[in-house]
């Protein structure tokens, strides 16, 4: 399987970036469908809605922790993939006058929408797996969070949910195999941003290193698929935490904010704002230029 998903994500690499937009154009609407789909199975349930319902009311006085809102800043700079270098290398194909302010409000809306339908559906899926007792999860003593039962990251999608959730639900293997089909298309079509954003930089010093860039994705896919192989042994599970807590999360935060304040920082607002005008054709107002 992973032979499979490295040979496929090279091919498709391989073809330049209009290949991957094409394959990008069928996996957004598929993932929304899978997204969708699984959410009204949840619903069919007598405990999905009920269980969203519980967990949607919201502690205002969580509201006043910085924690929060450090975290929640950090997960919108993470699902996004702001400051990686992502958006910034597939921006770079446009053409110069492309509306890259439309394509913005584009990503924010679709990402809001995907944000509501994935929380409702792990909410739904909670009730399904803790009925009655899905209450008592609101109510535990900071000793023993939500997390401590529930899990995250792989724990919360491989275990808690699968095990626990889609189980419950006639045809789970169905049900379960869309949520892991879902998963296996997220995972492949952020990788292409990724191999894609490694080899331009180590092609972009010189512009005759441009014809070698076939090959950097191929060495790129394999050191991508060595590590994904080290995950599968005995030991894996210690080296994803560890990949997991040394790179993917205050690390890369960290590394964004330098960026992009650099960024700014060395072209200048004021040239920011001039050059985005330029390149849409459209005249900003004095609000959204504050």
């Amino acid at each position: 399987a992973l032979g499979a998903v490295g040979l496929c994500s090279y091919i498709l690499l391989a073809g330049g970036v209009k290949s991957i937009g094409k394959v990008c154009l069928l996996a957004v609407p598929v993932c929304f469908g899978i997204l969708i789909t699984l959410c009204i199975r949840t619903c069919m349930d007598p405990y999905g809605p009920q269980g969203f319902l519980t967990l949607i009311n919201p502690q205002w006085s969580t509201l006043s922790e910085a924690t929060a809102w450090l975290e929640a800043a950090a997960h919108v700079v993470f699902s996004l993939q702001l400051g990686s270098g992502v958006i910034s290398t597939y921006g770079g194909y446009n053409k110069f006058n492309h509306n890259i302010i439309r394509d913005c409000w584009v990503i924010i809306i679709g990402h809001i929408f995907w944000v509501l339908l994935s929380v409702f559906l792990i909410f739904s899926l909670f009730g399904v797996a803790y009925k009655e007792d899905t209450i008592n999860l609101k109510n535990l003593s900071p000793d023993h969070p939500l997390i401590s039962i529930t899990g995250e990251g792989v724990w919360l999608g491989a275990i808690t949910l699968v095990e626990s959730s889609f189980n419950e639900l006639s045809y789970d293997w169905l049900w379960a195999g869309l949520f892991f089909i879902l998963m296996v298309i997220i995972c492949i079509t952020s990788i292409f941003g990724y191999v894609e954003l490694i080899t331009n930089t180590l092609i972009s010093p010189s512009a005759t290193c441009f014809r070698f860039k076939p090959l950097l994705s191929l060495l790129t896919v394999l050191s991508l698929s060595l590590i994904g192989l080290l995950l599968t042994t005995e030991g894996g599970i210690h080296i994803y935490y560890l990949l997991h807590t040394s790179l993917a999360s205050w690390p890369l935060l960290l590394f964004t904010i330098i960026t992009i304040l650099t960024s700014v920082y060395s072209h200048g607002i004021s040239y920011i704002v001039k050059d985005i005008s330029s390149m849409c054709k459209t005249t900003l107002s004095h609000i959204i230029s504050s």
